[in-house]
């Protein structure tokens, strides 16, 4: 119960960051829209980066209680591959479903999104690590 309620303590900077771009594209609609930013691929893009950001902190933080390194960097390695893979196949999907009506600006949001997530993610993942480091 104890990591239970750890894990999702951890997640809520995640959570917070997720609603507040929700609430500023939903504010800034119109403003996209007229920016040539379709708001509902930015929506897309940072719903699919808080689920692979929350799955991500999830394998980050199972094997620090192992204390393996090996199993922290296989871990860290996995998460990117897992997210540049999905992240990659759905720009790609986008870009060849939407055609002409594409929206760069929405895909460098993302991208901007994506950078954002994981320095949340990185600085989550890492405060153990800090605190376990600084008995020693």
């Amino acid at each position: 119960m104890q990591q239970q309620q750890s894990f999702s303590k951890k997640m809520l900077p995640l959570f917070f960051a997720f609603v507040l771009v929700n609430s500023l594209v939903l504010f800034y609609q119109k403003d996209l829209n007229q920016n040539n930013i379709d708001a509902l691929v930015v929506f897309a893009a940072n719903g699919l980066l808080f689920i692979l950001s929350v799955l991500s902190l999830a394998m980050h933080t199972k094997p620090v209680d192992k204390k393996n390194p090996h199993a922290v960097v296989r871990a860290v390695m996995l998460a990117t591959l897992l997210k540049l893979m999905v992240l990659g196949i759905s720009a790609m999907f986008y870009l060849i479903a939407a055609g002409s009506n594409r929206s760069i600006g929405a895909i460098i949001a993302g991208m901007i999104l994506y950078v954002t997530y994981t320095f949340i993610e990185v600085r989550i993942a890492s405060k153990p690590n800090q605190n376990n480091n600084a008995g020693k």
